[in-house]
């Protein structure tokens, strides 16, 4: 009878769990590739860095492929075919199940994504928005194609010219080269000519297409939208400092963003945005440095605003395998040696990654001697909070009053302020 008992408790056991299994959400992914020669298919959330963080990598077997968990909340991610990224496939993960199939990436437009009511809503989106514009971009960018085509033939004449001019031996011929060679330059500045209107058409497309997207988000408080967020502000961030003409609507995305949080009340992408805009709007010269805490190398936790209130100092965010980074640092040496006794120090923090090993003998050879604290696995977002996420680093000299003077300063242009300042 005890056996049984024992057989008919470990019966109803594998059918309870059983049952508890089919009736649970979780997220599931099947699917399959066609002609795509990947053997994983990689999905990327916001803001991740491939090169460290832990991305999502799913196997490709015999072109087809699974993937299940439990997500927490819903999440968008961008479907890379290899850890290299170039082009990519938004994805929006619900606790459902879903089919894709995948093509190579310049066939990304065939691919098919069923299942899941945001990848549903996305795809009218994305509907409404060829319908559109591809038609005005695909004209454009025939256009482009010929011009391109142009340029490049006109290019090799001229080379073939200039060979020829280089052997030509009498007066006549070298002039009668010449003249062809002026013309070919011509018509290659004309062709510069048009390629800036048809630059300037297609940057008018763009902003045509941005102000598309933003209606959306005025209207749709999904996760579509949080996505569309996070990439603005990813890409403003990121390319704000370069000769990017990338602009953002701040006020739109304050606004969007308050509406996001009532829909999304937990959601990891609610620290995340908030960080962004504040780095966005805080971290710029004229405006004060953002305070936050983080550990040196034997755990104790260090506060910024202590070791810097009443000086002039370099907060240097940098790290071991971030070789312009270390460059730079090494730069501010022989400031730190001639000013530290002067109300002048640096703070450096390093983002690692796993574990610090590499920056333990990396300290012990270099000697540096300010404090150096620990961004390890990006676990208090201070990248983030600077607006140098996806970066190796960057340096910002702030003032005895917590004024930032000067993001990215040569060791010449510190020197400078320390010594009109510390006379």
């Amino acid at each position: 009878m005890k056996f049984i008992a024992k057989i008919t408790f470990v019966f109803i056991t594998i059918v309870f769990f059983s049952c508890s299994r089919k009736n649970e959400q979780i997220l599931q992914i099947s699917g399959n590739t066609i002609g795509v020669d990947s053997k994983n298919i990689f999905l990327v959330k916001p803001n991740q860095d491939t090169r460290f963080d832990s991305i999502i990598e799913i196997p490709v077997i015999d072109e087809k492929f699974y993937y299940e968990t439990k997500l927490k909340h819903p999440e968008a991610v961008m479907l890379f075919l290899t850890k290299d990224l170039g082009r990519y496939m938004p994805l929006f993960l619900e606790n459902e199940k879903m089919d894709l199939t995948i093509y190579p990436e310049d066939k990304f437009d065939k691919n098919i994504v069923n299942g899941g009511e945001l990848n549903a809503k996305y795809k009218e989106y994305k509907k409404s928005l060829d319908l559109k514009f591809s038609k005005r971009l695909q004209l454009l960018q025939d256009s482009l194609n010929i011009f391109g085509e142009k340029f490049r033939n006109i290019n090799y004449k001229l080379d073939t010219l200039n060979t020829e001019l280089e052997r030509a031996k009498n007066k006549d011929d070298k002039s009668s080269i010449q003249i062809k060679i002026k013309t070919l330059k011509q018509d290659i500045e004309d062709i510069k000519t048009k390629g800036a209107e048809y630059e300037k058409k297609s940057e008018a497309i763009y902003l045509e297409q941005k102000e598309f997207q933003h209606e959306y988000l005025k209207y749709n408080q999904n996760l579509i939208s949080y996505f569309f967020l996070l990439q603005d502000l990813i890409s403003y961030s990121a390319y704000r400092d370069s000769f990017s003409k990338e602009t953002i609507d701040l006020d739109l995305a304050k606004n969007t963003l308050s509406k996001l949080k009532n829909s999304f009340p937990n959601h990891s992408y609610n620290e995340m945005a908030l960080n962004l805009i504040d780095a966005i709007e805080k971290v710029k010269v004229g405006k004060k440095y953002i305070d936050f805490s983080a550990p040196d190398l034997h755990g104790n936790q260090i506060k910024l605003s202590d070791q810097i209130n009443g000086k002039i100092a370099l907060l240097d965010l940098w790290a071991t395998w971030c070789g312009p980074c270390i460059r730079k640092s090494r730069t501010m040496v022989p400031l730190y040696d001639e000013f530290k006794d002067k109300r002048f120090t640096i703070v450096g923090v390093a983002g690692e990654f796993k574990n610090t090993d590499r920056l333990v003998k990396f300290l012990e050879k270099e000697k540096w001697e300010w404090t150096n604290l620990i961004e390890l696995d990006r676990k208090n977002n201070i990248w983030q909070k600077y607006g140098v996420d996806g970066r190796g680093g960057a340096i910002f000299l702030i003032d005895e009053n917590g004024i930032i003077l000067a993001k990215d300063p040569t060791a010449e242009e510190v020197r400078a302020e320390l010594e009109t300042r510390l006379k």
